[in-house]
């Protein structure tokens, strides 16, 4: 029983994983004055964040942003049916720009139909 012990909770071969993890989208919750919502972050650099969604923010509207663990505050510069442009009041650090864009970078691995019905979701065709 001692041999088992000291076996459990470790795993082979230096802790990588078995199989790849499949890809999921990465979501960003803004916050304004007045509600809570989330949408697809499709774009991400030190300065701002691209994101689509049914239920986004208003031009020149002031928010508080989460995307993972990473929190900033910023205010939306453009916006359209399906998407808008939000530029953050500081830039963020390398390190955070980086988690957040392997992220992104992983919603381009989704084979195509899930792409399209993740966008037909988003934007609110499929409702």
């Amino acid at each position: 029983s001692q041999a088992l012990m000291n076996g459990f909770g470790r795993c082979g071969g230096g802790g990588r994983r078995s199989a790849p993890r499949d890809p999921t989208p990465l979501f960003a919750v803004f916050t304004t004055v007045t509600r809570s919502d989330r949408a697809l972050v499709v774009d991400v650099s030190a300065t701002g964040v691209r994101l689509r969604g049914d239920r986004l923010p208003e031009c020149n509207e002031a928010l508080e942003l989460s995307i993972e663990n990473v929190r900033t505050f910023g205010t939306v510069i453009w916006s359209n049916e399906v998407e808008c442009g939000i530029a953050f009041d500081a830039p963020l650090s390398a390190p955070d720009v980086s988690l957040l864009r392997s992220g992104v970078a992983e919603l381009g691995g989704l084979p195509p139909q899930l792409r399209g019905a993740l966008d037909d979701w988003l934007t609110g065709f499929a409702r």
